[in-house]
């Protein structure tokens, strides 16, 4: 476990060796690392890997409060530290994209490269406050809510058993914690940052993503001064894990470049 600048114990896997170390950032609480295995498979005899389950997910501690962006990134931060790392390339999915803006424009020498699956930000300048019926609902039918938001998430024909796979995982979060962190967030401070980010950025992207359109990935990637961006034909909001073929050699690349 490593302990967080709150306090927070945060549950930490650590695999394969090497000099480089690539850290995986938790994308929502709604799951835990067990959602990047594939790629923990592809790079774990290549470099260093870390993984860690979000606050309020998995094996790590459920706080009452305490999960908006700059509490993950200071998560992140704290498993860096147990494990001795002083710097690493980050890899991420949908909104965990706000966590890792956050951690490489605050210490940019310490993250030297991000690459972002399914990149979720709200780029509008005043963002709506969060509904509170939406919320109530979470809460009162929290199965109402996974099951149809992992069919919005994996489009591609034939994913049952993923879908399946990922509303059991789901439904293993605790609903107040989801509701909490929507009250708590501030899209605007990562927004603002994006053209701050000096790193080298991938960002891969399903075609038939439903839930986060390419056009909002293309005006993310324009915003960032080193950020490029891969299509997957097809692929929904999380081609990683239900086409990790397609996608790893992407990471692999970009991951172990010059």
């Amino acid at each position: 476990m490593a302990t967080s600048a709150d306090g927070a114990r945060i549950a930490w896997y650590r695999y394969g060796g090497g000099e480089r170390t690539t850290l995986f950032v938790p994308t929502w609480n709604l799951v835990d690392a067990r959602v990047v295995g594939h790629q923990v498979a592809a790079l774990e005899s290549h470099t260093n890997v870390l993984t860690y389950d979000p606050r309020g997910a998995g094996a790590s501690e459920r706080p009452k409060r305490g999960y908006d962006f700059p509490h993950h990134a200071a998560d992140a931060l704290a498993v860096l530290d147990a494990n001795g790392i002083e710097r690493a390339a980050l890899v991420t999915a949908s909104r965990g994209l706000n966590t890792a803006v956050l951690l490489t424009t605050s210490d940019p020498q310490r993250f030297d490269r991000i690459a972002v699956v399914g990149p979720y930000m709200n780029l509008e300048p005043a963002p709506p406050s969060p509904d509170p019926e939406r919320l109530e609902a979470l809460r009162n039918d929290w199965r109402g809510f996974i099951v149809p938001f992992m069919h919005a998430v994996f489009t591609e024909p034939d994913s049952a058993d993923v879908i399946a796979e990922m509303i059991a995982i789901g439904l293993e979060a605790t609903p107040d914690v989801i509701a909490t962190q929507e009250t708590e967030l501030d899209w605007r401070r990562p927004a603002r940052l994006l053209g701050s980010v000096t790193c080298s950025t991938l960002v891969v992207h399903g075609e038939a993503d439903a839930p986060v359109p390419v056009a909002l990935a293309e005006r993310i990637v324009a915003a960032m001064p080193n950020a490029r961006l891969e299509l997957i034909p097809g692929g929904g909001h999380r081609p990683d894990i239900r086409t990790p073929e397609l996608v790893n050699p992407l990471l692999l690349d970009f991951l172990l470049g010059g």
